[in-house]
């Protein structure tokens, strides 16, 4: 596979896993409806400076263990995919349920926004184990550079334009109407993507 497929490969798994509602989506949409935009956007370059640093752990460090050991990737995929359909679930049966996560303060939005995708399952899923199979080590080093740059790319795109967008009243109305059939259709996805991640070698 050339670079361009790898890259557009890339770009097509990560972007589903950006735009798919969970806890980094949630804080900062709420932040920005909090009526904060300068907070929402430190949240927003938070989770972008913290998934750079995951997609370069995964793709320089936790790629080259899961090659060398093919046993680990396998029981990780199967795992992973099955979290994943999981979540689809939780996410269908909590389609109406009320948003918890309190809007972040502009003072440590930034750090907030970091804690977020660190520690958030999702991205742990993506990174530890879709990323690092579709951009194995065997790629030269030149274009897991290029994978990891537009993954922060991708991110900042979206997480920003959330940012943006929920500032507005008018937006954050219609997210509140329509977060029920978002949830249902997100969750359905994942379910779906979760298993076959779990199924296929």
């Amino acid at each position: 596979m050339n670079t361009a497929a790898t890259l557009g490969t890339v770009l097509l798994v990560y972007a589903p896993a950006a735009v798919t509602p969970g806890p980094n989506f949630v804080l900062i949409a709420h932040t920005a409806a909090a009526g904060s935009r300068r907070a929402a956007v430190a949240v927003a370059a938070g989770v972008v400076v913290a998934g750079g640093l995951l997609a370069t752990v995964a793709v320089f460090g936790l790629g080259a263990l899961l090659a060398a050991t093919p046993w680990l990737a396998t029981a990780l995929r199967i795992v992973c995919g099955l979290y994943l359909a999981w979540l689809g679930i939780r996410l269908w049966l909590a389609a109406r349920a009320p948003d918890r996560e309190p809007p972040a303060e502009h003072k440590n939005a930034f750090g907030q926004g970091m804690l977020s995708n660190v520690t958030n399952p999702k991205a742990a899923v993506f990174f530890g184990s879709v990323l690092t199979a579709t951009l194995p080590p065997t790629e030269p080093t030149a274009t897991k550079v290029a994978a990891i740059g537009l993954i922060v790319l991708a991110s900042a795109t979206w997480h920003l334009s959330v940012a943006l967008l929920f500032s507005s009243p008018a937006t954050q109305r219609w997210y509140d109407r329509a977060r029920p059939v978002l949830n249902r259709v997100v969750g359905a996805v994942l379910v779906v993507l979760g298993v076959a991640l779990a199924v296929t070698g």
